[in-house]
């Protein structure tokens, strides 16, 4: 014999009547009299009883249903006795009672991201954007992924609002496997049509009516899951993020039919340079961290329960991160009953902050998918949407989206450069060889920023390519994958390089003068691209602009040796001091032949 203790609602208010369910579950082959008694303490103090009994039968759950009238505020529990045939059993559950007061107001932000897994062929290295949506992950709970069960959740309790992001990178995902099918690195096929393809058409639907009815705010972000406040902090990536914000907000907009207010910032990785961009592209606002990037805010500082104007420009929501872990991490449930306590527990704990706003945000699908348990994970996950509901009815509760938070009565100035880990070194520092891949990124970015100089425009599918390179999910240590990394910076040189087709070659090997003397030095060039192009010639302390024109020329520039001796130099080709040509001459310099002048020499 099992039995199982609920009620309605793990918070209410003084005067209420609080439902209690008693599931008894009979897991043998013949009826089983069960007694009952329900004790009701307030702080440890007996308040009241209830007395009962109920047949369960074989195979089967029974329940059996009672109430009771909270008449004090505080920590109540409800703890029930049972006697099943000489089988004693003993389960509680809490209840928080609290007086009169407005509503707290409860934000849920869910980050669902995926990075691009798809090679530059078009096929897919991993399926995890698909197999999170249609396969049997939370079974027998729930016949689907955590991006489905999310959208399933959303529908069945319509009332419950919450912010939802669904990055670029998962979204573009979604639309080609819908459009066109997918195919698998590995040879493993899905057509369009297919079952599989069919289930992630239904889940964007599902996701589109939600936001459409006013139930979600869908927030957008940069198009793959870059490390922002990294990049632009310690690399001043500034371009790089700015566009493709302005790709990713786009795909959100033409995906889901929206104009997204909020943007998520992938891995909570804030600098102080997000702030113009996001302003740029008309943010209205961002979540950052409560507990790694609140205490390092300087400005007119409250609490984490309230939202935070940052100089005018963006409207910033610290999360709860204990709650916000909670959810996250506490993710492996053993069973129904676990599931119970935890969503019971989730749900007093938000009216325990007393905040004006609380705010929960965590990645989406992980806590599911990751967990080893997603049923049960599910089953809680549900459980606490019951309770949100329950609560929003008897008004302790009220589920927002961000959007239509009220302006903030607070300023602030400076929120400092870090993560929702509170640094970096997760992506930058926990693997050996994660310097040396950075090397190679900022080198091939080197490469992409000096020859759009030379050519005075941008070169897109290079830029495309490097946003995909440098998705934080491919370079979280224990996810590290060198495959994918590799390849995108792989791509985005070749692209480079067939843009790039120059040679050059001095006229002559070597060359005679005179120390502190002119040399003239002449170069030819081959420019196979069909344009002209700007550079600068350097050699000893010689700096030349200069203009490569289409196909075969000549340039001649003067050096000025300053010392004798014969020796080589390096002539080097740069834009934006990268350097994309180098060759050699030698110099044979003698001292002048000129006699030496004298000051102050009387003959």
């Amino acid at each position: 014999m099992r039995a199982l203790i609920d009620v309605d609602s793990p918070v209410h208010r003084v005067g209420d009547e609080v439902e209690v369910k008693v599931r008894l579950i009979n897991d043998s082959h013949s009826s089983i009299n069960v007694n009952l008694t329900l004790d009701y303490l307030l702080e440890g103090r007996h308040v009241d009883s209830w007395v009962g009994s109920a047949l369960a039968l074989p195979g089967e759950a029974t329940t059996v249903k009672a109430s009771f009238t909270v008449s004090e505020a505080g920590l109540w529990v409800i703890r029930l006795n049972g006697d099943a045939g000489g089988s004693k059993f003993t389960e509680s559950i809490k209840v928080r009672v609290i007086e009169g007061g407005k509503p707290i107001r409860l934000a849920l932000v869910y980050h669902m991201h995926q990075p691009p897994w798809y090679m530059s062929d078009g096929r897919y290295y991993a399926d995890w954007a698909f197999r999170y949506v249609h396969a049997p992950i939370m079974a027998p709970f729930f016949n689907g992924g955590p991006y489905l069960f999310h959208a399933f959740l959303n529908d069945k309790y319509s009332s419950v609002k919450l912010n939802i992001h669904l990055s670029p990178s998962l979204l573009k995902q979604w639309v080609d496997a819908v459009e066109k099918g997918y195919t698998l690195i590995n040879g493993e096929v899905h057509l369009k049509g297919s079952s599989e393809v069919n289930t992630i058409a239904k889940v964007l639907d599902m996701y589109r009516a939600q936001a459409n009815r006013g139930q979600l705010d869908i927030l957008s972000s940069v198009y793959a899951h870059t490390i922002l406040g990294y990049l632009t902090s310690r690399y001043e990536m500034i371009d790089v993020v700015d566009e493709e914000l302005g790709v990713g907000m786009e795909v959100t907009k033409s995906v889901l039919g929206v104009n997204p207010v909020g943007v998520w910032t992938p891995e909570m990785a804030w600098s102080m340079e997000l702030l113009d961009i996001y302003e740029k592209h008309g943010v209205g606002y961002t979540v950052l961290c409560g507990g790694n990037h609140f205490p390092g805010v300087q400005g007119d500082r409250g609490s984490i329960y309230e939202p935070y104007s940052l100089s005018g420009k963006l409207t910033v929501f610290f999360r709860d991160e204990k709650l916000s872990d909670i959810l996250s991490f506490q993710n492996n449930i053993p069973d129904e009953k676990t599931a119970v306590k935890l969503a019971a527990m989730l749900s007093r704990s938000i009216i325990e902050t007393n905040g004006e706003l609380v705010v929960i945000a965590l990645d989406g699908e992980n806590f599911i998918a990751m967990s080893k348990t997603p049923a049960m994970v599910g089953l809680m996950l549900d459980k606490l949407y019951s309770y949100i509901s329950r609560m929003q009815e008897l008004g302790l509760i009220e589920t927002t989206r961000l959007s239509q938070v009220n302006m903030p009565k607070r300023n602030i100035t400076f929120i400092p450069t870090t993560s929702w880990l509170g640094g970096f070194t997760k992506w930058d520092g926990e693997r050996r060889e994660h310097a040396e891949y950075w090397v190679k990124v900022i080198d091939s970015y080197r490469y992409l920023r000096g020859l759009e100089e030379a050519l005075g425009g941008k070169i897109n599918e290079a830029r495309y390519a490097l946003w995909h390179a440098l998705d934080s999910d491919f370079w979280w240590a224990e996810f590290w994958n060198p495959d994918l990394i590799n390849h995108w910076i792989g791509e985005l040189r070749r692209i480079l390089d067939s843009r790039f087709k120059i040679a050059m070659r001095p006229l002559r090997e070597v060359y005679d003068g005179f120390i502190n003397r002119p040399i003239d030095v002449e170069l030819e060039f081959d420019n196979g691209m069909d344009s002209n192009v700007k550079f600068r010639l350097m050699c000893l302390d010689t700096q030349v602009d200069l203009t490569i024109q289409s196909g075969s020329s000549r340039i001649k520039c003067s050096i000025v040796p300053r010392l004798a001796g014969s020796y080589r130099v390096p002539i080097f080709v740069v834009s934006s001091n990268y350097i994309y040509l180098q060759s050699y001459i030698t110099l044979n310099v003698a001292h002048s032949r000129d006699p030496p002048v004298y000051k102050n020499h009387q003959p």
